[in-house]
């Protein structure tokens, strides 16, 4: 009997233990992170890491949204893949069936990471559009800033998305750069608490939570200002000035708000390029900061190491150099088969340890565990009704607009619009429209000036003129018209590179702007040996002079009314523009056909033209803009810069309107009435000339959907503007780099003109009147470790409720390095009652106060600190000192 029992229990137990050992480690939910990730990486092949590594496209796996099995079979080849790109659901249920394939269809079952844009908003369709971040940057407000953070993570994980390619985390030192728009201003203190305030909303408390996703910082690191101000161009500044301000930056947001994406940038730092630095990506953003996220790369700086900066001799070795130097997945660097058998073949032979890619699978797993796909890879599509773009988001969108707009100038009060204001003349054709500035939440519908005044209690004259850029511009859709009447042109793609035979996809485009990068273009189209053919009909809107220029990678000719304008069906011609100029007529209909073809890697096209009015348009339009001037009481006159003109790759030399908006500008101010010219641009500009001029100047950057009626909001004083420039406003491009806390040593005025700026760092008018007073520091001498107090009362002296953005700076006033004349070091938004006063207080930090010494180590040096307080970094209203023992 007793044997019996013992023989039973023995079989029990055995059981059971086999019984346990079905339920890999990996997918126990109660281990840690790390035991997960290792029991996993135990059990897979070289073949099933290397994917891992590997970036696919939705068009590998998709079509119009839903997955394809043959073509997901194909790539996936029984194996699971690190991420999904360019897919932007539209809903929860494409995504989760995408993601129930991946999981079901391969032999462990991990689950894909979907990585969209999501920079002020997530990318996909119709979703929340908040201005640009230059724009969040002028709110000075790290509160609305996570609140934004949280509904770009709830909106984005409602259609199944996990991580997005976001913030940008750059100091914005270099306005000429077309970038500079996407970066949070020119002060690494306020760019790293808006850094980690929308971090922090990202990723909310638990990245399994269904409204959070992975938050990716850019550009890792110190890439924002890239020499002569050209996308992607060297950086030269030594280690200490990167990290006291680039790198500090990015500090914050991997150790303070916990971001687990990292994007390794285009650029070559002091001859090393950053997709293959070990010191960035290894020795500073993991041994020293602790990072356990993964490094993904920019879309192609792998490549750039072999191909612009040449510091790999071949494609294998810039992959190779990448994953030995902490770089973790590919960004359609290079296709799967040569990025995958790259690595696997070097691991074969010898020359790739495979420490690099466990370190490599490990940090892309961490990642997924983190986010609980492994316990549930799909998202609810209820979620999706709830909350894209609801109106409680659409009342965040409407509220970061109105507190990003800054009055620069307001000459003797002129805003608002008083009661003698009856009749507002609203002259160009930005006005009409809304723009959102670079990767912004796609088909918005947003609101426009123009629209916004239509609920104002105004007589309102629209002057609907066109303000041409000084380039060339992307052809409008609605000067374009398909076969069957369509606005847009039939679009004709061909499985071969020369439109030749029956096309393969064809549907009516309304944009001669493409890139493709190195993917398919439309679903069953190849990715190689392609062709387009875009035919119809231009309507021109007057009639002049039309030069057309046409660029292409790999060829491209284009022919109108029937006759060949412009050839470059050559592969000489390649990535060269080619101009050639016709007379056109208002309202007549041209036949139109661009053909395009790809032979070899990247694949883009760009059509645009540039409108030269004959005499008698010029004079008839700036006649009717005069005259409708005169009739108005005020003259509301919006430019700024068009989509041609700012953004990825559009730098600029010249920071200065174009000279039709100049043009405009003087025919409009010589009509003698007040003229408040409004701005709509991604950087700041020289108006110098200008503000002389003009009698208000409002900073409206892009601000976002509802960016008409916060606009029309603060012209009427529904709302009181509160804006804060972010960056500094040069007087002319002479004075570049000019920011405020430059070194005690650059504080000399030119032969020719000042070195202050036109307006300065902190600047923001407001039509309240505040009164600073009070200023206390806690203790006048503290320790290294402590932290200091300091307190001041503010007073707002006027008969209008106002927000005052009260600033504080701090100056040392001698170090064993040099430091800056001053640096931003708090901020606070103070909400005041007409005739209100309250007192409000800032706690410095030791870290506040720290420097980089000699020996490259973050200390803080004992000596004299003063404190400024202010309205802006050139209107300090308060000042006292301290000591350090």
């Amino acid at each position: 009997m007793n044997r019996f029992y013992f023989l039973l229990i023995a079989t029990f137990l055995l059981f059971g233990f086999t019984k346990k050992e079905k339920l890999p480690a990996y997918k126990n939910a109660k281990l840690d992170i790390e035991t997960r990730v290792a029991d996993l990486l135990s059990r897979m092949t070289l073949e099933e890491k290397v994917m891992q590594l590997d970036m696919y496209s939705a068009g590998d796996l998709v079509i119009d949204g839903r997955v394809e099995p043959v073509r997901a079979a194909k790539a996936l080849n029984g194996m699971s893949i690190g991420s999904v790109h360019d897919y932007y659901p539209e809903t929860a249920v494409h995504a989760n069936e995408l993601q129930k394939y991946i999981v079901e269809n391969t032999r462990l079952g991990i689950p894909a990471l979907f990585i969209e844009e999501a920079l002020h908003g997530y990318q996909g369709k119709k979703s929340t559009a908040f201005p640009v971040p230059i724009g969040l940057g002028s709110m000075w407000d790290v509160d609305l800033m996570q609140k934004i953070g949280k509904v770009i993570g709830a909106e984005t994980r409602s259609v199944g998305v996990h991580m997005v390619l976001s913030p940008v985390l750059g100091i914005g030192r270099e306005p000429r750069w077309g970038r500079v728009q996407e970066t949070y201003g020119e002060d690494a203190y306020l760019a790293a608490r808006n850094g980690v305030a929308i971090i922090k909303g990202m990723q909310g408390e638990d990245l399994t939570a269904n409204n959070t996703v992975v938050a990716e910082p850019k550009h890792f690191g110190i890439h924002s200002i890239p020499t002569k101000g050209l996308n992607t161009g060297t950086v030269y500044i030594g280690e200490r000035e990167a990290r006291s301000h680039f790198l500090y930056v990015f500090e914050k947001a991997f150790k303070e708000a916990g971001a687990l994406g990292a994007m390794a940038a285009y650029h070559e730092w002091d001859g090393v390029p950053a997709a293959g630095d070990p010191w960035l990506l290894k020795e500073l953003l993991r041994d020293e900061w602790g990072f356990k996220g993964f490094v993904l790369s920019d879309l192609g700086a792998i490549a750039k190491q072999h191909n612009s900066h040449h510091t790999s001799p071949t494609a294998e070795d810039a992959i190779l150099t990448s994953i030995r130097s902490g770089l973790d997945m590919q960004f359609y660097d290079y296709t799967h088969d040569k990025f995958q058998n790259t690595i696997i073949e070097a691991v074969k032979n010898g020359s790739l340890d495979m420490k690099d890619v466990d370190r490599a699978v490990s940090s892309v797993l961490y990642v997924k565990f983190r986010l609980g796909l492994f316990e549930n890879p799909y998202v609810d599509p209820k979620l999706q009704a709830e909350r894209y773009h609801c109106q409680a988001h659409q009342d965040l969108a409407l509220e970061s607009a109105q507190k990003s707009i800054t009055l620069l100038q307001n000459n003797n009060n002129i805003l608002p619009f008083g009661d003698d204001v009856k009749k507002v003349t609203i002259v160009g054709d930005m006005a009409d429209k809304v723009l959102l500035g670079g990767y912004s939440p796609k088909e918005v519908e947003g609101t426009s000036i123009v629209d916004a005044f239509q609920d104002a209690e105004y007589e309102v004259n629209f002057v609907d003129v066109g303000v041409p850029t000084n380039t060339a511009e992307q052809i409008d859709s609605k000067y374009l018209l398909s076969e069957n009447g369509e606005e847009g042109l039939l679009a004709e793609y061909f499985n071969n590179s020369d439109c030749a035979g029956k096309p393969v996809f064809s549907k009516v485009e309304t944009s001669l702007a493409r890139y493709w990068h190195n993917l398919s273009p439309e679903a069953g189209v190849v990715d190689d040996n392609f062709s387009v053919r875009w035919s119809g009909y231009i309507v021109p809107p007057i009639d002049g002079t039309y030069e057309f220029s046409l660029i292409a990678d790999d060829i491209a000719r284009f022919s109108i009314n029937g006759e060949q304008l412009i050839d470059n069906w050559d592969k000489e011609l390649k990535n060269k523009w080619t101009k050639r100029k016709i007379r056109l007529e208002k309202g007549k209909k041209y036949p139109i056909v661009l053909d395009f073809a790809e032979f070899d890697a990247y694949a883009a096209v760009f059509l645009h033209w540039k409108i030269q009015p004959e005499v008698s348009n010029k004079v008839s339009m700036f006649e009717k803009t005069v005259a409708a001037a005169k009739d108005a009481d005020v003259v509301v006159l919006v430019l700024g810069e068009k989509e041609e003109e700012c953004g990825e790759g559009k730098d600029r030399q010249s920071l200065e309107l174009n000279t039709y908006s100049k043009r405009l500008l003087n025919e409009l101010t010589s009509a003698g009435k007040p003229v408040i010219l409004v701005l709509q641009n991604g950087r700041p500009l020289v108006l110098t000339e200008e503000h002389k001029k003009v009698d208000a100047i409002l900073e409206t950057w892009y601000a976002g959907e509802l960016s008409g009626r916060a606009t029309v909001d603060i012209l009427t004083g529904k709302v009181n503007p509160s804006g804060k420039l972010p960056i500094t406003f040069p007087r002319s491009e002479g004075q570049l780099p000019v920011f405020y806390n430059h070194q005690p040593s650059a504080n000399h005025d030119y032969v020719d003109g000042t070195s202050k700026p036109l307006f300065a760092f902190g600047h923001g008018l407001n039509y309240s009147k505040f009164e600073y007073s009070d200023l206390k520091i806690m203790k006048p001498e503290i320790e290294k470790t402590e932290n200091q107090i300091v307190t001041i009362k503010v007073k707002n002296t006027s008969d209008r409720d106002g927000t005052e953005v009260v600033q504080l700076y701090i100056t040392d006033t001698y170090s064993s390095v040099a430091t800056p004349v001053m640096q931003l070091r708090g901020f606070q938004r103070v909400d005041l009652k007409a005739g209100e006063e309250k007192e409000i207080s800032f706690r410095l930090l030791p870290d506040d106060l720290a420097l980089w010494n000699r020996k490259m180590r973050r200390v803080v040096e004992p000596g004299e600190f003063k404190v400024k307080i202010g309205a802006a970094s050139d209107d300090i209203r308060l000042e006292s000192k301290f000591r350090v023992k």
